[in-house]
């Protein structure tokens, strides 16, 4: 079988958050068998690079479509990376003077937010293995904007009713994402296979959430996993099993990536 570029979404595809968060050892084996017979790995997450990175080293990974598209990386290098504009950064600094606990912006190193909790400082710090948590005021680049509130918007959210010219808003299931035009995970894995020379039919995909939909229908072939939302379910291929079932490598097997039963 001719090379595939095999990208995973990570929260609730590769890992697992069913009790204490985790790789299942069945997914573990699905990417060691895809790189024993020739495929290759990688990762397309709306998570900065500092939260992708220890997570991508665990599985030997190196291809990694960060912050939703934003930030391109093959072994540590940056293919690419687009910012958002100066005007989108004015603007969630002067929201999150009314609105502390619900706006955060994220580059490749740090989360910014004026949100104090302990619980939000733990979440994140844990997982870069940092101190990554820095306030709004220290921002002077970001690949991502959110606004922790449920969607639709309700009343006046700045930037993210009325975003400057060249920003793009998605509603994502608990917040609103804001990043450049022309930013997605599949933007991002077109600049990948633009370094490669490869093209969509050498890509296949797995994710589980709205800011999966594109990339899970224009992939040579897209997975939703099991408990993916409906939009991702509708965009895919087909759906596998459950990933604590071993779902991930069932389905390499059923797409003859990996042999039956090796």
């Amino acid at each position: 079988m001719r090379r595939k570029y095999v990208f995973f979404d990570i929260d609730h595809t590769l890992l697992s958050h069913v009790g204490t968060s985790h790789i299942p050892s069945e997914t573990r084996e699905a990417l060691r068998l895809l790189k024993a017979n020739g495929h290759v790995p990688a990762l397309a997450t709306g998570r900065g690079a500092f939260l992708t990175h220890p997570i991508a080293r665990d599985l030997g990974i190196e291809l990694l479509v960060c912050a939703d598209g934003a930030h391109v990386l093959n072994g540590g290098r940056t293919l690419h990376r687009t910012c958002l504009p100066e005007g989108a950064l004015d603007g969630l600094r002067s929201l999150a003077a009314l609105l502390p606990k619900e706006v955060a912006a994220m580059d490749d190193c740090f989360i910014y937010t004026d949100n104090e909790s302990e619980d939000w400082r733990t979440y994140f710090e844990v997982q870069a293995g940092y101190a990554c948590v820095r306030p709004l005021r220290e921002m002077d680049r970001a690949f991502l904007g959110c606004l922790m509130v449920r969607p639709p918007l309700r009343g006046d959210y700045g930037p993210f009713t009325t975003p400057p010219a060249g920003v793009l808003i998605e509603a994502l299931h608990d917040l609103v994402e804001m990043r450049a035009e022309g930013v997605s995970k599949w933007n991002g894995i077109e600049r990948v296979m633009e370094h490669f020379g490869a093209d969509a039919s050498d890509v296949i995909t797995f994710g589980d959430g709205l800011n999966d939909v594109e990339m899970l229908r224009r992939a040579s072939i897209g997975v939703a996993v099991a408990g993916a939302s409906r939009a991702a379910r509708d965009a895919a291929s087909f759906v596998a099993e459950d990933i604590d079932d071993g779902g991930i490598l069932k389905a390499c097997r059923h797409l003859k990536l990996i042999p039956d039963g090796d």
